[in-house]
């Protein structure tokens, strides 16, 4: 039994290089009047053939607003048509870069050279050899700010010698969906567009990660350069190309280098058919007595609800919530939980509810899982996956390796890795952890943890994880609340939380 409580660029000009589209519709260049700059030369400059570092003086600012400073450009190079300016830049204070990547409100990416610093910063801390001439993926959870974001994160790739780019469809793509494309493409990695459960607009968040070759969130010891190098970055350099519309599939090539607009989905389900029995699961969706809903909370999953439950596995579209993904999130906090998807959870504890529920968070990498009137919890939802992963899964026909979880996740998993005997290790918060397994060994009976999280974009959360192993079966039903009560008196008492908050309970309980 486990709780967890948080106390809480429109276009200046005609581009000098127009980009061939090889879809099969039309490109438009026009597509998307809000992008940012495109960073062209005027056209009374677009005529003229530039040597190797000469100063052109075109307003070149990598900005969402046109009303900010420009800067002068020069040109790096053009090879085979491809043109790269150098745009002087200055070192911006707070771009330090932890396990989920950077994360900030809007207004601040949207800061003269904020997204392009970092970016360039990232570059900069790569190899040369993991990037150039190579293959990168990008997107994201559709928040608001990823369209613009697109536009700089390519030119900015191009500016530094990236071959090709795979970018999802609208800049669609789950967080999980960008480590199975990187792995299927057999990609250098990929940029991640998301705050993750973070909201999503104007006024709200925005976030920005890269994950490596295998898939994985890049280590820390790439984090730790990119911060290093947003603190003396001098240039950006980027590419003279227009936008890319990234509403139809197909590849757009700018001299020698290119962009490939495509499904978000396939991928993605092509490596779900291999781990999960699609037979067996279809089986069960298509049973007259079996209801279920899932709540993609009008976040990334949304995109994928659809072709995954309705067209492949032949579930009814009435089991699908908040299935289109909107730039705000439909003015809702994408986090499964039971506060925030309380709609979700009103429905399974209501009259007649169906047999099972689920949402998922801002970038698909989270769940919640609802049965018909109870809750599991995330921690006990893992151990529940392991317990069964050799009988119902294909992936782990032969058996899992070992078992693996977070700190803060509860001891659950431990004791099945014990009952089925495979290795078991704990690691720190954040995924990037599990590539890079630390042996920890087990825990039983009770534990306190207080964790101060630095998730969000401003402020700090104080996470408190309580948890009690109960051998009691007859007591499994009982509410969380009560079971573990003298546990959180016990918390709320040693850490003062009260005092220090003035906040009488916790903002969110999960």
């Amino acid at each position: 039994m486990a709780m967890e409580s948080a106390f809480t660029l429109t276009r200046l000009s005609t581009p000098s290089l127009l980009c061939r589209n090889s879809s099969s519709h039309h490109h438009h260049h026009h597509h998307h009047r809000r992008h940012l700059k495109s960073f062209s030369f005027p056209p009374e400059l677009a005529s003229f053939k530039y040597s190797f570092r000469t100063i052109t003086h075109a307003p070149f600012v990598v900005n969402a607003s046109s009303s900010s400073p420009s800067s002068p450009s020069t040109t790096l190079a053009e090879s085979q048509g491809l043109k790269i300016n150098s745009i002087p830049t200055k070192p911006i204070e707070g771009q330090k870069t932890g396990t989920s990547g950077l994360r900030k409100k809007v207004k601040v990416f949207m800061q003269e050279n904020y997204l392009a610093n970092w970016i360039q910063a990232l570059f900069n801390s790569l190899p040369l050899e993991d990037y150039k001439d190579g293959l990168l993926v990008l997107g994201g959870d559709g928040r608001y700010f990823n369209r613009e974001a697109a536009q700089i994160i390519i030119k900015i790739a191009a500016g530094n010698s990236v071959g090709k780019i795979l970018v999802g469809k609208d800049g669609i793509l789950s967080t999980p969906a960008v480590s199975a494309v990187i792995r299927k493409r057999k990609a250098n990695g990929g940029f991640i567009m998301s705050a993750s459960h973070n909201p999503g607009g104007p006024e709200y968040d925005w976030g920005i990660k890269f994950n490596y070759s295998s898939g994985q969130p890049a280590p820390e010891s790439i984090t730790d350069k990119i911060y290093g190098n947003t603190l003396s970055i001098s240039e950006i350099k980027i590419a003279d190309i227009s936008d890319v519309d990234l509403s139809q599939l197909g590849v757009t090539k700018c001299g020698n280098f290119s962009v490939e607009v495509v499904d978000p989905v396939a991928d993605y389900l092509e490596l779900m058919e291999n781990v999960f029995d699609f037979s067996l699961i279809q089986s069960l969706v298509s049973r007259p007595d079996f209801r279920f809903v899932f709540d993609a909370m009008h976040a990334v999953t949304g995109a994928y609800a659809k072709p995954i439950f309705v067209d492949k596995l032949g579930a009814s579209l009435e089991s699908i919530a908040n299935g289109v993904p909107l730039e705000d999130f439909g003015h809702g906090h994408p986090d499964p939980n039971l506060t925030y998807a309380e709609d979700l959870v009103n429905i399974l504890y209501g009259e007649n509810g169906p047999d099972f529920g689920a949402a998922s968070d801002g970038d698909g990498d989270r769940n919640m899982i609802l049965g018909r009137s109870f809750f599991v919890t995330p921690s006990d939802s893992v151990a529940i996956i392991a317990a069964n992963a050799q009988d119902a899964i294909p992936y782990f026909q032969s058996g899992p390796k070992g078992l693996a979880r977070s700190m803060p996740t509860s001891g659950s998993l431990d004791r099945v890795a014990q009952k089925l005997n495979l290795p078991f290790f704990e690691v720190p918060t954040g995924w990037k952890f599990f590539g890079n397994l630390m042996d920890a060994g087990k825990f039983d009976g009770s534990r306190i943890i207080f964790r101060l999280s630095g998730t969000g974009s401003a402020g700090a959360t104080v996470r408190i994880y309580i948890e009690q192993f109960e051998p009691d079966v007859s007591k499994h039903d009982m509410d969380a609340q009560i079971a573990l009560k003298p546990l959180i008196d016990l918390a709320l008492s040693i850490s003062k939380l009260k005092d220090f908050t003035g906040r009488e309970k916790p903002t969110v309980i999960t």
